[in-house]
Order: C-alpha cells, then sequence, then structure tokens
C-alpha cells in the first residue's frame, strides 16, 4: 500500500531509476542461515529520475504531495518509535521454536513481554501457521540476562576458558610441544621408509612400477607432514599475541565490572548492545550468546555490524583462521563467541 501512495506515477509521468539495489550489510534475521543475500532497493535522489512517459493521472500533484506528508507524519510518529515502554532486551531477542524476532508488547495493568512475530496474523509473519510459544515476561527475562552477564564480567577466567576451547589448546606451550614432537617423529618414520623403500628396489626386491607407487604415496604423506609443520610454526607466532587478547579480555572485565551495581537502564542497555549478540528463548530454555571485545577500540561496536559470513558459510578452519589472522592484524573483527545455555523458571 505504501509503495502505491508514494509512486509518482499515478499523478501522470513514469520515471525510472527511483530506486537502486543494493547488497545487504547487515543480516536479514539473526537466526536465519548464512548464504541468503537480501539486498536493498533504496530510493535515489529526485534529480536523478529519468522521465520515460506520460500516462493518464489519477491524483493531482497537490493530493499526491499532501499524502508524502502525511507518510513522513505517520513515519515520525509510527509505533515503532514510541519510548514510553523501556524494553532492555529491545531487538536481541529470538523464538527458538520459529526463528523469528520477538517484539516487546505491553498490556493493561503494566505486564511487559516479548512475543514471537509468529504469533501475528499471517500477513504480518509470512507464516501459515501461528507459533505456538507463549509470551516471554520481559521483566524477568532481563534480570535472567543482565544477572548472568553481570556473573560472567566478574569471572572473566569462564570467558578464558571459552578463549581456550575456541583455539583447540593449541595456543599452550605443552600442547605446541608435543604437536612439533610428534610431528617430527613422523617425518622421521617416512624417511626412514623411503630409505628402506629405495633398499628394497636396489636389490630387485621389487619392480620399477611398485617402487614409483610406493615412493610417491610416501612423498605425499610426507608433504602433509611439512605442511602441518608449517602451520604449527605459524601458530607458535601467534600464542604471545593470543596472550594479549586474554589479557584484554581480564583487563575489560575488571574494568567494568566496577560499575554493574549502580548502572543506570542507558547504561545497562549500552552494555547489553556489546556484549550480547542473541538471546533465543525456546520454553523454558534460554541461550545467551556472548560476544567479548578483544581491543580497547572495538568496544564502541557491536558485534552484529561486524559479521562477514552472512553470504558465505565458512568451515570451522575458515572462521578460526580468520578471527587469528584479523586478531594479529588488530583490525575491528576482534572478536570471539562465548555461548552458555541454561534454564530458566519463566
Amino acid at each position: 500500500m505504501r509503495g502505491i501512495v508514494s509512486n509518482p506515477t499515478y499523478t501522470g509521468t513514469v520515471y525510472l531509476g527511483r530506486t537502486r539495489r543494493t547488497p545487504s550489510h547487515q543480516r536479514h534475521s539473526p537466526l536465519a542461515p548464512v548464504g541468503r543475500d537480501h539486498g536493498g532497493h533504496p530510493h535515489t535522489p529526485r534529480e536523478e529520475w529519468i522521465a520515460v512517459a506520460q500516462v493518464p493521472a489519477i491524483v493531482s500533484q497537490e493530493q499526491f504531495e499532501l499524502v508524502q506528508e502525511k507518510l513522513a507524519h505517520n513515519q515520525q510518529f509510527a509505533r515503532r518509535n514510541n519510548t514510553a515502554h523501556q524494553y532492555l532486551l529491545r531487538a536481541l531477542v529470538s523464538c527458538g521454536v520459529c526463528r523469528l524476532a520477538c517484539m516487546g508488547r505491553n498490556h493493561e495493568g503494566g505486564y511487559a513481554y516479548y512475543a514471537c512475530r509468529g504469533k501475528k496474523a499471517p500477513i504480518y509473519s509470512c507464516r501459515d501457521e501461528k507459533c505456538p510459544s507463549r509470551y516471554i515476561p520481559a521483566q524477568q527475562l532481563d534480570e535472567l540476562v543482565w544477572q548472568d552477564m553481570c556473573e560472567i564480567l566478574r569471572h572473566p577466567e569462564h570467558i578464558v576458558a571459552a578463549f581456550q576451547r575456541a583455539q583447540g589448546g593449541l595456543w599452550l606451550p605443552q600442547e605446541l610441544h608435543a604437536r612439533r614432537e610428534n610431528l617430527r617423529k613422523a617425518r622421521v618414520s617416512l624417511e626412514h621408509q623411503m630409505e628402506r623403500l629405495t633398499d628394497a628396489y636396489l636389490a630387485n626386491v621389487l619392480q620399477l612400477g611398485e617402487y614409483k607407487r610406493r615412493h610417491q604415496e610416501l612423498e605425499q604423506r610426507l608433504q602433509s607432514v611439512a605442511e602441518q609443520v608449517r602451520q604449527l610454526e605459524a601458530s607458535v607466532g601467534r600464542r604471545d599475541e593470543l596472550a594479549a587478547m586474554v589479557q584484554c579480555i581480564e583487563t575489560f572485565c575488571q574494568r567494568v565490572q566496577q560499575g554493574l551495581a549502580q548502572a543506570t537502564f542507558e547504561q545497562k542497555r549500552q552494555l547489553i548492545e556489546l556484549l550480547v549478540d542473541r538471546v533465543v528463548v525456546t520454553g523454558e530454555e534460554v541461550e545467551i550468546r556472548y560476544v567479548i571485545p578483544l581491543s580497547p577500540k572495538n568496544e564502541q561496536i557491536r558485534f552484529c555490524h561486524l559479521r562477514l559470513d552472512y553470504f558465505h558459510c565458512p568451515t570451522r578452519a575458515e572462521r578460526l583462521d580468520h578471527l587469528l589472522q584479523r586478531g594479529a592484524s588488530g583490525s575491528k573483527n576482534q572478536y570471539i563467541g562465548h555461548l552458555r545455555r541454561f534454564r530458566a523458571l519463566l
């Protein structure tokens, strides 16, 4: 309907170039699978429009301009701009049943809830059936997430442990030493096998064709070991950088936790936006997806603005390698995800 009443064609002139397709710069949905390119079609300046034809006018230019003024007024005073009710997790809650976002709703008597968009009529939810999930009490969920986040910030060792698990223990000196020794033994064993294979061929125990086949297999295995050694040595150089990231995590938590008890709603909201990527509610289960900045300059950027895998689903190895490379270069993608599941009585 908005597209109809804002289309200047009804005034008698057909234009080209009124919109321009642009790629998406953020997730279409926080829980939607990656690989879906949902771009936008923003309006271009009027001077860029190209008049191509004249058609019978249905409305006058004066009526059209009055409608545009009304649309602008409605946009300014729409319900989505209502700030009468405060929701700490505004735009951060998703339904774990139908994977849609949840909206804040305030009922008579002062009861506030987060309601799944899938519970609305099909014309709004774009679903054939309504979502069976129940309303989520906003105050209880807000308190639950806030208290859990405070607990994590007061105990940064939980974040450090998650960071160590994300690296698979490769950043620890003893793990590096053990892997390096195992690879050395594997290389020595393969070299001895190649020597024995050559001795067997020279002694006419093996035919030339069999010798070439086995020798090629051993060379391939030796190249694989050499590649693993190269990757391991590269990770050794990152160990000090990862240790510095751990220090940044601990410093950030110690600095933030000092004002948690006296934080105002605006301060809580600012901290929630920085550290919580998504809160997924499925029945009585609440899943909080945390993100922790790994450098001071990343503390002003929300994690959802930094995701690069919306249109390409990388493998686990690619994600880890990308994180380490970006972290080493000091870029804004120095973030890690910290996932914690627990049950909550709502």
